[in-house]
């Protein structure tokens, strides 16, 4: 029987939203902002680490009075950058479930079921991630063994993809795990598709 591991939600909202009015954790979707939606989704989990950067003055103020925020002072270095800055606030001996936060259509039913696939898995699967009609997407949760490889690299798509075998590919039935927004074209879709399933 495995050790159960602690699983760590980091809610990736460091990187600047050139396209839109707005930074991308505060996009609004019914009652909601994009980061409330994240931190919710993965509440059961515990406590989330937000990592923010470019506009953290903004946002902060809008952040669950439930998570964490880590300041990425190196944000304009990439999303790994922010990912980093979040491991080094978190125990070794945890797993962590990478989470971007314009990824505002993915339900708290899709993270549990990413947790289970997790809790789960063979001994030899060290990564759990989403994928739907062969697409893959997010959120990604990764062990603890992994860990070290993101302070390597020089993506973390690099270290996601870099040994097939390790990764437990869970089949979702929703598109919501790779439908993001970074335009106002694109936050309009996400926002036609979330008022529609209301």
């Amino acid at each position: 029987m495995r050790k159960l591991e602690k699983i760590i939600p980091i809610i990736l909202a460091a990187g600047r939203s050139h396209a839109l009015p707005f930074p991308k954790a505060l996009a609004p979707f019914g009652q909601q902002t994009a980061l409330q939606i994240a931190v919710e989704n993965c509440s059961f989990l515990g406590r989330s680490l937000v990592v923010l950067g470019s506009d953290a003055k903004r946002i902060l103020p809008g952040v669950p009075k439930s998570a964490q925020v880590v300041l990425n002072r190196r944000w304009r270095d990439g999303q790994l950058s922010s990912l980093q800055a979040a491991l080094r606030k978190i125990s070794g001996a945890a797993a962590f479930l990478i989470y971007p936060v314009d990824h505002a259509l993915i339900k708290r039913r899709t993270v549990e079921q990413l947790v289970r696939a997790f809790r789960t898995r063979a001994p030899s699967h060290e990564i759990v991630m989403p994928r739907h009609k062969g697409t893959y997407g997010h959120p990604v949760i990764v062990s603890a063994a992994v860990r070290s490889e993101f302070f390597e690299a020089c993506t973390a798509r690099e270290v996601i993809y870099r040994v097939p075998e390790r990764i437990r590919v869970l089949k979702v039935r929703t598109s919501s795990i790779f439908e993001d927004f970074h335009t106002p074209e694109s936050y309009e879709e996400c926002l036609r598709k979330f008022t529609a399933r209301k």
